[in-house]
């Protein structure tokens, strides 16, 4: 399938819509539905069984010109503006996006959709809960922790209550990457669940862009609070050096005021952080040299190697050489 021939696919009218566009009525698959009480809002609730069995990633175009009804999910879902425009009720807020735009909303979400025109086509991706996870978080191009950070403001793994519009309009490679998904999702061949979770990776570091920008540009306009995007980048790049007083100072905050933030936003404190981003560096050298695991925990400021396997094993689970191990026999399995 080319680009061309999936946007045909796209535009032509389903039976539904058909149905629909004639007789725009709620369907009558919600009364079968159970029906939830979230934060407040009376809900139906769209379990996993609305994913192909067996898939942690599965898209589906949104059935245009009927409502959807306030509702809550078990997965998580991107939706992608394909073409046109739609506005959806997410808790009490009205959010209307236009082509190229992106929304993840996570589980547990009350939320409503209006009906929608033919132009107007939406990709959704629906994901599982399990797919956000440390596996996914380190095969982004930009590992970290504001990498993690987004991550985290998605899917928070203590309280799912998050969602997240990106101002993706004007991104180049997001159409691209989401195109060349859909292509290899409905005309499935050798590798292609393979390929699909390359294009996820990519689509999510360019997401990663896109959020950076949007934090940055959004917190301009107020001198006296940095970004706490723009935090986080300077703690990546100068997390071997930095304390928490010459961080403040950087950005004439208060080390206490600095440190609330940090936490409030994050859910870490200013150490934490600074210790994710040395282990995210150990993971990285573990995977691509050969620096014996003393050498690593040199490296990053550790010369407790026993304090360092203590750490890596609580964020990543397993001990630094099963790490590596698991590494190795991945590369092995890639290159049969």
């Amino acid at each position: 399938m080319n680009h061309d021939e999936l946007d045909r696919m796209l535009r032509v009218l389903t039976d539904k819509e058909l149905k629909y566009k004639s007789n725009p009525v709620i369907s009558e698959r919600y009364n079968k539905m159970e029906i939830v009480n979230c934060k407040g809002h009376s809900a139906y609730l769209f379990d996993d069984s609305d994913m192909n069995m067996g898939e942690n990633i599965t898209p589906r175009k949104h059935t245009r010109f009927v409502q959807v009804p306030m509702h809550v999910h078990t997965y998580i879902e991107l939706s992608y503006v394909y073409s046109g425009e739609f506005t959806e009720v997410i808790k009490d807020k009205t959010v209307k996006l236009k082509e190229g735009q992106i929304s993840i909303i996570d589980t547990g979400i009350p939320h409503s959709i209006l009906p929608t025109t033919e132009n107007d086509i939406i990709i959704n991706i629906l994901m599982s809960k399990e797919y956000f996870s440390t596996a996914f978080l380190s095969r982004l191009s930009s590992k970290g922790i504001i990498s993690e950070f987004l991550v985290n403001a998605i899917s928070d793994k203590r309280d799912h209550d998050n969602y997240i519009i990106f101002n993706s309009d004007n991104n180049k490679k997001i159409p691209l990457y989401i195109k060349e998904l859909l292509c290899e999702y409905f005309d499935k061949s050798l590798c292609s669940n393979e390929i699909i979770d390359c294009f996820m990776v990519l689509i999510f570091s360019e997401l990663l862009r896109v959020f950076q920008y949007d934090s940055s540009q959004s917190n301009s306009k107020s001198l006296n609070n940095a970004p706490i995007v723009e935090i986080l980048n300077y703690l990546e790049k100068n997390y071997m050096t930095c304390t928490l007083i010459s961080t403040a100072k950087h950005f004439n905050f208060h080390p206490n005021y600095l440190s609330n933030l940090i936490k409030k936003t994050t859910n870490r404190s200013f150490s934490e952080i600074i210790l994710l981003q040395k282990l995210t560096r150990a993971s990285i050298l573990l995977e691509n040299t050969n620096i014996p695991i003393y050498g690593i925990a040199n490296e990053i400021g550790y010369n407790n190697l026993n304090f360092f396997y203590k750490k890596f094993k609580e964020y990543f689970s397993v001990t630094p050489k099963e790490f590596r191990d698991n590494s190795i026999s991945k590369s092995i399995q890639k290159s049969k």
